[in-house]
């Protein structure tokens, strides 16, 4: 019976299936592959969140106002007063440019603050969202009028949503320890 000289053993030791390859029969993969499926899953699910944020702004535009943000891997908060992908259409032929617009489709959000700075992050930089939904935000405003009712007169008022967050003192960070053990 002749041999196939392309097929090569398998060493069920080493051998794991790359994500982008289907698993054969016994196969598994392995954590590095596990980490990176799950990586590639949350950042198709970002980008379909902020997809659909983004054509949420015409029906709801009070939600764009602060009280949704985006959170960096860094552990910013980025308040959404505007949001649009960079690279939202593909190429229309076939083959490797359509292949390749497809890949970096809607993967790139430029988003404006209320503020007016203006971010453009990759989908690899964006950790999550965060919303205040309406209901805690109604809330939180009854909760400020009552206790400004109780305030004695000539107190400020409270600043409120983003106002409220960009109004917290800015502290620098504390220097690093002279020694790694401190």
């Amino acid at each position: 019976m002749p041999r196939n000289k392309s097929a090569q053993p398998v060493d069920s030791t080493s051998a794991h299936a790359s994500p982008s390859q289907p698993l054969a029969a016994g196969q598994s993969l392995s954590p590095a592959d596990v980490i990176e499926l799950r990586q590639l899953f949350w950042s198709n699910v970002l980008r379909d969140m902020l997809m659909g944020l983004s054509s949420l702004q015409e029906k709801q535009p009070e939600l764009f106002d602060g009280r949704s943000a985006i959170l960096t891997h860094q552990g910013e908060r980025i308040p959404i007063a505007h949001l649009q992908p960079v690279f939202a259409v593909s190429v229309p032929k076939d083959g490797s440019q359509h292949d390749a617009s497809i890949a970096v489709q809607c993967t790139v959000f430029r988003v404006q603050t209320p503020g007016g700075e203006v971010f453009t992050l990759p989908i690899q930089e964006i950790r999550g969202l965060h919303m205040l939904t309406p209901e805690l935000v109604t809330k939180l405003q009854h909760l400020e009028e009552d206790e400004d009712e109780d305030a004695p007169e000539g107190r400020p008022a409270h600043p409120f949503g983003f106002a409220a967050f960009a109004s917290l003192p800015k502290t620098p960070p504390s220097p690093p320890p002279e020694h790694p053990t401190e």
